[in-house]
């Protein structure tokens, strides 16, 4: 007895091999580890000096010290974009991980405080550049099936290495806390010296057989990588046609608005005067348990919460999301700042954990919604042609309000207290929460094709305009 397979049924497509895209992908986000780690480092590490054998710093230079990595980022996230074209994004990963290497030991052998202003400033710059680069070559190595999750891993990378810069202050000693944190960025020159180049990299320096080289090891040998390769060259010379700079963003409003609104919320929110300074707030406030396991446990709900925010941004959408976050956020920061105000009248067991659970609720919804969403909106509401600008101009203004935040937080604690402060960072989610819900429309589930077409009010594309073509549509209705 023989059988036959069925003329009309075909093989089974290959599968690729994921593990390599994977491993990539975390060997190069061990760069937003050590970033986080550089944010992190303020909180456990400034109550540490003016002690014996450290330096010896004033409210305005803690301020200093707390703001300047912000000011540095703002300036090397300028020209990241061009370093990685210029150099490759693997060159270019390498290139930041060598100084984050270095800046480690200028923060912890520190001899003045214009060594430690020195290092916190450049380390900055590094992280700047991390937060565009970082994030380019991991989208660029994934497949469009592992896109989402691998994308992802930047993000949770983050609140590890923020956590991870918190918990360093168990150790209790400026110098140690730098070299435990320099090992992350030396796993990152071990590891990711052998991972490959990006192929949309490779075709765009007309390097095809280097492309072809580098796909064969992220989608693995059998798997028929020709017509992506294909894909890629036609992208290429498709948006070298479409490439447009800052004149452009003024055919395309809504999109800058809502890039450029939610940016600014991201920060507004106060959430990098929480991080910066977390332990100086327990300090302060007498939590019931020391300010190190408060800032742990802070860093461990917001790991958690990044898992989570994967899943439901797919699942529950975007603005939904990001309303529930800032609405949650604000709400936490005026319970905090009415409990700051009464706490010296108030004699209960109970009070004294008001500022770890909000705190930690605070930093749970922000790592849900109102930390990753607005980085995913910025790409989906921005068409192809000047996807890169706005992300340019939104990743400026994100670092110019950090840095704005978290050098003026101290001088607000000490001039108009901790509860107005804290008050004034409640109201700004509550407008954030009315700019999402009259502003941001929901992208779940739509192409960006879609999107364009929702943000410029046009009810229904041409039937004969291919989806490549929603540019021109979307550009000529913003001029009538």
């Amino acid at each position: 007895m023989t059988s036959s397979i069925p003329d009309d049924i075909s093989p089974p497509m290959p599968t690729s091999k994921k593990s390599t895209q994977y491993l990539a992908a975390v060997s190069s986000t061990l760069a937003a580890v050590t970033a986080a780690n550089y944010i992190g480092w303020s909180s456990p590490a400034l109550p540490l000096y003016n002690q014996k054998d450290t330096l010896a710093l004033s409210n305005d230079e803690k301020s200093w010290v707390g703001s300047l990595l912000a000011l540095g980022a703002l300036l090397g996230a300028i020209p990241a974009g061009w370093v990685a074209d210029k150099f490759g994004r693997k060159k270019s990963i390498l290139m930041i991980g060598v100084p984050c290497l270095l800046f480690w030991f200028m923060i912890g052998f520190a001899p003045s405080t214009l060594w430690l202003f020195v290092a916190r400033f450049l380390s900055g710059v590094a992280n700047g550049a991390t937060t565009v680069i970082v994030p380019m070559y991991v989208s660029e190595i994934a497949e469009p099936a592992t896109r989402g999750t691998i994308g992802s891993l930047f993000e949770l990378q983050m609140a590890i290495g923020l956590s991870l810069g918190w918990l360093t202050g168990l150790i209790g000693n400026l110098k140690w806390i730098a070299m435990t944190s320099a090992t992350i960025p030396a796993a990152l020159l071990l590891s990711f010296i052998f991972m490959p180049e990006t192929p949309v990299w490779l075709i765009g320096q007309n390097r095809r057989k280097d492309a072809e080289r580098a796909m064969e090891r992220l989608r693995g040998r059998d798997f028929p990588f020709q017509q992506e390769l294909a894909q890629l060259e036609f992208n290429k010379e498709s948006q070298s046609k479409q490439r447009a700079g800052f004149s452009e963003l003024k055919n395309h409003k809504r999109a800058v608005l809502i890039s450029f609104g939610l940016t600014a919320l991201q920060q507004l929110s106060g959430i990098n005067a929480v991080v910066f300074y977390a332990e100086e707030l327990f300090v302060a406030k007498e939590s019931v348990l020391t300010p190190t396991v408060c800032a742990a446990i802070m860093g461990v709900a917001q790991v958690l919460a990044t898992v989570v925010s994967t899943v439901l941004a797919d699942k529950a959408g975007r603005r939904i999301l990001l309303m529930i976050s800032t609405v949650v956020m604000g709400v936490c920061l005026i319970v905090v700042a009415v409990h700051f105000h009464f706490q010296a009248g108030v004699q209960t067991n109970g009070i004294p954990w008001v500022p770890l659970i909000f705190f930690t609720i605070y930093i749970s919804m922000y790592a849900i919604g109102c930390g990753p969403v607005p980085w995913i909106m910025v790409n989906e509401v921005s068409p192809t042609n000047v996807v890169g600008t706005i992300s340019a101009a939104a990743a400026m203004i994100n670092w110019s309000l950090t840095f704005v935040v978290t050098k003026v937080f101290i001088n607000l604690q000490f001039t108009i207290g901790l509860p107005l402060t804290f008050g004034m960072f409640a109201l700004l989610c509550m407008i954030g929460t009315i700019f999402v819900a009259v502003v941001v429309p929901e992208t779940k589930g739509k192409t960006k094709e879609e999107i364009q077409l929702q943000l410029h009010k046009i009810k229904k594309a041409p039937m004969d305009v291919a989806p490549m073509e929603i540019y021109t549509i979307t550009t000529e209705q913003t001029r009538l």
